[in-house]
């Protein structure tokens, strides 16, 4: 997925559980993708978060590797995401599907890729993709209606 959203030039966030992850994750998507692509690592406990983010607003950045500080409160047009561990106890049913509505929240792109990586399909990940699926549908009858 990443390579595919590197080809179509998408920008993308990538969700992990732990602040611990993040480097780790860092460094697999520098060695999987061009090194042409600029992204960060963001927590709440990072001093420089608020610019990181402004960054990847004036896309500077194509990618943002974060914890759950990003699931509330920031928009990215156009965006795409990837929650690794969403069965991790981090993530409950509401917080996978704040996460999800980072995405598609541009009239020029109302879509894009959600994708959770679990090691359990868990009771909350199925909920979760439940809800996003049922808010999708709704979404998708206003827009009809509006047109």
């Amino acid at each position: 997925m990443l390579k595919k959203w590197e080809q179509n030039g998408k920008q993308f966030l990538v969700f992990v559980p732990h602040v611990a992850m993040l480097n780790k994750v860092r460094e697999v998507i520098k060695a999987v993708l061009a090194s042409k692509i600029k992204g960060d690592t963001v927590h709440a406990a990072d001093e420089y978060r608020i610019e990181k983010v402004q960054k990847m607003r004036n896309k500077e950045y194509t990618y943002l590797i974060t914890t759950t500080i990003l699931e509330r409160g920031v928009t990215f047009p156009e965006i795409d995401l990837l929650v690794l561990g969403a069965d991790n106890s981090v993530f409950s049913t509401s917080a996978l599907v704040q996460i999800a509505g980072r995405v598609g929240r541009s009239v020029s792109r109302p879509d894009g890729d959600v994708i959770f990586i679990c090691d359990r399909y868990t009771r909350k990940v199925k909920d979760a993709q439940k809800q996003i699926e049922f808010l999708n549908k709704k979404a998708k009858k206003l827009r009809e209606g509006i047109s």
